[in-house]
């Protein structure tokens, strides 16, 4: 473990010296539906939206298809996402048609990067959702809170932070068993007293190559292990300081590309404080400070040499991030609540490279890419009129710079940015029924690969994303939600590998939306429907926008009784025939038309004791042959001669999964 991270944290520490604010002040909170509802259904299917453009949700409750071991995994089965399938680790999510760092993924307070400039990495794939205690979509520009906007969301995986009601020792541990030989442990630990505390969270997960269908192997394995812990000082009820350190390292193999992951690799480190005020307008502070680094290898050393005149490049690729925020919760009177703040953040890309492994490790880091940003933000909501009224104000400072020799001859330039995000959201809620509009605008920098992909020079413009949300909710036996969106965006960041460079700035529209559905028509019996569709358009070259996937829709049918859960799960998604072959993002590009598809799962749960929970399913029973519309290519799948590679990564076949929960 390399703790060099240390004095550079204790610097930005230094930096952050200002008190920060507490708990969230708008609808986000709202969002969570309470315990007894939450916990109904043991096994979780679809996951309807309750309040306006916000999903609030248990990441320890069991999930189907297969219990996710991260991020992406995870999110697939919220409405709006999809996951671009690589292998069996390092799915790349988009939402609503929009991926890459159009979608804020904030992992407990902190701004976690991928690295690899293929995206064997990113952002979901250091989360092991499991640990974490919530997870928090907030959909389109609807939030300027949590560091620089996501245009698309942003996704909240976060931790509790207030220690032990009493003193003594608590936990949880659990084992998944899979198909394909896959393999899942979490432990969870917290002990101590009501002022201090200690938690310890280890984890891991493996699995072989997964068969499709047809029986043919797709190259996904992997191994991946973690360990978070922290400990607290919580002097009263409103009060915590908290340290939390947390290492994780992997390795695994992926069906689009020759290279395998030797190293996926994770340290961070974070410093929290928190409390309750009562100084007038002020009502409470939050300051945290923190340093990540993600150190990741790619290589083809262990594959046969063809040709020892030429052997293909490892790479070294590491990313450093320095940061932290500051908030302070306002409330001037009892109608108008508001959170001011500022946030740093400092990330560094470096390369190191060679043609075996003693050569790569023993080569010297060069800086790539280098961004630093200072943001402002007010965030506030107010009693206006017969509704509440949501408005948030950013104002991002970037600089950027591009230099050395990995970034290629010429690219040796730096710029600076001034950005603007805001939103505006009006809400009314009427007996079991809310309404909502909101307008919401998002300036997004190009990030490391889009640069990447821009020729010699920093000469992408930022992207403009202007978005209109309007909704509407339905409580009761019978729960309706219904949320549409349509966005026009300037300078949007297309990915074309027709042309050089391959990235350039288009005009973009998109549109499309989410509907949900849960009729409880028995005692114990509920019906759960869930749609989402998004329609994009290249309005520049009068063509689909590359990379969206098609409507899907998701039927389950649940019993839920007092010891016992059973539920089946029909995934039906359509053919998509609007691409545009070689466009996309940095994730990937359309590859052709896609067939549509349906796949029916089982689940069941079994709760003997209010201790010991038994879940398990069969995902995909009829052991379906079929591929997302954003899979990347099966051309890199070397496990299988040229001629019998898959045109995508498909999807696993049949998959019997059993999951074991034990709570002390």
């Amino acid at each position: 473990m390399k703790f060099a991270l240390l004095p550079s944290a204790i610097a930005v520490a230094g930096l952050l010296s200002w008190p920060a604010a507490a708990e969230p002040t708008d609808s986000q909170d709202d969002g969570q539906c309470d315990h007894q509802r939450c916990d109904e259904r043991m096994v979780i299917t679809a996951e309807p939206m309750q309040t306006p453009l916000t999903i609030v949700t248990d990441p320890k409750q069991p999930r189907q298809p297969l219990p996710a071991f991260d991020g992406s995994g995870f999110l697939r089965t919220i409405p709006g996402f999809t996951v671009t399938r690589k292998g069996g680790s390092g799915g790349d999510i988009s939402l609503r048609g929009l991926g890459g760092s159009r979608i804020n993924v904030v992992n407990d307070g902190q701004q976690v990067g991928g690295t690899c400039g293929g995206r064997m990495d990113p952002p979901t794939n250091y989360i092991s959702p499991e640990t974490y205690e919530q997870v928090t979509v907030i959909k389109g520009p609807q939030t300027v809170k949590y560091g620089p906007v996501g245009s698309a969301g942003t996704v909240l995986f976060e931790r509790t932070h207030y220690g032990l009601a009493e003193a003594g020792t608590e936990g949880r541990a659990s084992l998944t068993a899979g198909s394909f030989d896959r393999k899942d442990y979490l432990m969870e630990l917290s002990a101590g007293t009501t002022e201090h505390y200690w938690s310890l969270d280890i984890n891991g997960s493996q699995s072989d190559d997964f068969k499709d269908g047809d029986g043919t192997t797709m190259q996904s394995e992997y191994d991946r292990q973690s360990v978070h812990t922290a400990v607290g000082w919580t002097p009263d009820e409103d009060t915590v300081v908290e340290l939390g350190y947390g290492y994780s390292q992997g390795s695994a193999e992926y069906a689009d590309r020759a290279n395998k992951a030797r190293q996926i690799d994770n340290e961070n480190l974070t410093l929290l404080a928190r409390t309750g005020l009562d100084w007038g307008w002020i009502q409470g502070v939050e300051w945290q400070a923190y340093a990540n680094e993600n150190d990741h290898i790619m290589d083809q050393f262990d594959r046969p040499v063809t040709d020892p005149d030429n052997l293909p490049m490892g790479m070294n690729p590491k990313r450093t991030n320095y940061g932290g925020h500051l908030w302070l919760e306002l409330m001037p009177n009892v109608n108008w609540g508001a959170t001011v703040g500022l946030d740093l953040l400092d990330s560094t890309q470096e390369m190191r490279g060679g043609k075996s492994l003693d050569e790569l490790e023993s080569a010297s880091f060069e800086e790539v890419f280098n961004k630093q940003n200072l943001g402002l933000f007010i965030e506030s909501d107010a009693a206006v009129g017969q509704g509440t009224l949501f408005t948030g104000l950013r104002y991002d400072r970037w600089r950027t710079r591009l230099s050395g020799s990995w970034a290629g001859a010429g690219k040796d330039n730096d710029r600076d940015d001034d950005l603007f995000s805001g939103f505006v959201r009006y809400e009314i809620e009427r007996g079991n029924h809310q309404w909502y509009v909101g307008a919401g605008h998002a300036e997004r920098l190009p990030d490391y690969w889009e640069v990447m992909k821009a020729g010699k020079r920093l000469t992408l413009d930022p992207e403009t994303t202007d978005q209109l949300d309007i909704g509407w909710i339905h409580q009761g036996p019978l729960e309706l939600s219904l949320s549409l969106f349509y966005a026009d965006i300037q300078d949007y960041i297309l990915i074309d590998t027709q042309t050089m460079p391959n990235a350039r700035n288009i005009d973009a529209t998109l549109w499309g939306g989410e509907a949900g559905l849960t009729y409880r028509f028995a005692e114990r019996w509920s019906w759960v429907t869930t749609l989402a569709y998004s329609h994009g358009d290249n309005d520049s070259d009068d063509t689909p926008l590359g990379q969206v996937s098609p409507l899907e829709g998701k039927l389950a049918l649940n019993y839920d009784g007092d010891a016992w859960n059973f539920g089946a799960l029909w995934r039906l998604v359509a053919a998509q025939d609007r691409v545009t072959v070689g466009q996309g993002n940095i994730v990937g590009q359309d590859l052709g038309e896609t067939a549509g598809f349906g796949v029916l799962s089982l689940n069941g749960a079994w709760k003997p004791t209010a201790a010991v929970a038994v879940s398990l399913g069969i995902d995909n029973l009829f052991d379906k042959t079929y591929a997302e519309h954003v899979s990347k290519s099966g051309a890199g799948n070397d496990l299988l001669p040229p001629e019998e590679r898959t045109v995508q990564v498909n999807e696993p076949g049949r998959n019997l999964w059993v999951k074991l929960d034990y709570q002390f």
